[in-house]
């Protein structure tokens, strides 16, 4: 039997396994449950890496919009970034959307090790961005079942790891944990400044509030974050749920429409200013301004946020303060650092749980993706 959908026949039996798949699909749980003892040892080179970008897509990325997309082959996984999710207003250049995109490259990289998996990125320094970003090349693990070594802390940490925009407690973070952090950067380009100076970081939380009150004035901002914004109990599997910003069901209905017709600079200012100085710690990741240095931000970023996770350290993120340029360019004054701040976070403990964020299905972020029966995966 055929079935018409816009000036399209469609087998129906195929159409409806896929519209049964879709229903069971859970934006908030079903990304996070992906089991690595159900990675597919016995199919193509392909279909196993298709099953590694189950985990780059748990990747963070500005307002969730998860900009990528995976060309999964026999030799590895081309990685673009998807420009149709760009931010025109919050990120003109598409400087956090690279980000993003370095951010999953880095836990594709995580995935691969833990599966045994030589992993070699080579990046695009072309600026082509019909091109893709980078090419993660793998090999196969010499054995089938690579033989059981210390489970990898930063891989488990992948699909525990949340943004947290709850008020931290005031606990101050141990030295051992910055200590690894500071290791984090190594020989790459791009830096790490942490401060737990409080009269350091109360000048910072003063650029916050500035740079809160300056995007919020500005309808074009609020519009735009409108409609990034979704309800609690949403189906869309992308953008920033109410619960992740601490808004209860009731108030999350409005909350797209209220941030588009008000400006609510002066409240959330005042919020995040108190989040930024009540937090134990500040990391700024700096580096220069280009297209491989955004990637390398983007990686060591997640990098942060994985081994934070794995010590049971919650973070989020301050991102306004980078994305007003002459604010930007107060706190690279601010804290002397040699090349620009590209991303604020704010570290420390919390004993509320983050609320996940949604994702959207693999099959929407992988091109050509391969078939199980009658479905794509």
């Amino acid at each position: 039997m055929k079935v018409s959908m816009h000036n399209m026949e469609l087998d129906s039996e195929p159409q409806k396994e896929i519209a049964i798949a879709h229903q069971a699909y859970d934006p908030f749980k079903t990304p996070y449950e992906v089991d690595d003892q159900a990675f597919p040892w016995y199919d193509t080179l392909r279909e196993q890496y298709t099953f590694l970008l189950r985990y780059a897509i748990l990747a963070p990325s500005s307002h969730n919009t998860q900009p990528w997309k995976f060309g999964p082959s026999d030799e590895g996984i081309a990685v673009y970034a998807d420009y149709s999710r760009r931010l025109p207003v919050a990120d003109p250049g598409g400087r956090e959307l690279v980000m993003g995109v370095g951010a999953a490259i880095m836990n594709l990289r995580v995935a691969a090790e833990h599966f045994g998996f030589g992993c070699r990125v080579d990046y695009n320094q072309s600026g082509d961005c019909k091109q893709p970003l980078a090419f993660v090349r793998l090999s196969p693990p010499p054995s089938l079942f690579p033989e059981e070594g210390a489970p990898s802390q930063l891989f488990q940490a992948i699909t525990r790891r949340h943004t947290n925009r709850n008020p931290f407690l005031m606990a101050r973070l141990p030295e051992q944990i910055v200590t690894s952090l500071n290791e984090l950067a190594g020989s790459g380009t791009a830096s790490i400044f942490i401060s737990r100076d409080g009269a350091l970081n109360q000048k910072v939380a003063d650029l916050v509030a500035e740079a809160d009150r300056a995007q919020l004035a500005d309808s074009s901002f609020r519009k735009e974050l409108a409609e990034w914004i979704r309800p609690n109990y949403t189906h869309k599997p992308d953008g920033i749920t109410g619960a992740s910003l601490g808004i209860n069901d009731l108030v999350s209905v409005v909350n797209p429409w209220a941030m588009k017709t008000f400006d609510l600079g002066r409240l959330r200012a005042a919020k995040d200013r108190n989040l930024c100085l009540e937090a134990p710690g500040l990391i700024v990741i700096h580096s220069e301004d280009s297209l491989l240095h955004w990637v390398e931000v983007g990686e060591l970023l997640e990098r942060i946020l994985l081994t934070l996770t794995k010590n049971s350290v919650q973070c989020s993120f301050f991102n306004m303060l980078t994305e007003v340029q002459p604010l930007r360019t107060r706190l690279r004054s601010l804290l002397e650092i040699s090349s620009w701040p590209q991303v604020l976070l704010r570290v420390g403990y919390c004993l509320t749980e983050p609320a996940p964020s949604p994702r959207r299905p693999l099959e929407e972020v992988v091109l050509n993706a391969p078939s199980v029966g009658n479905r794509r995966i």
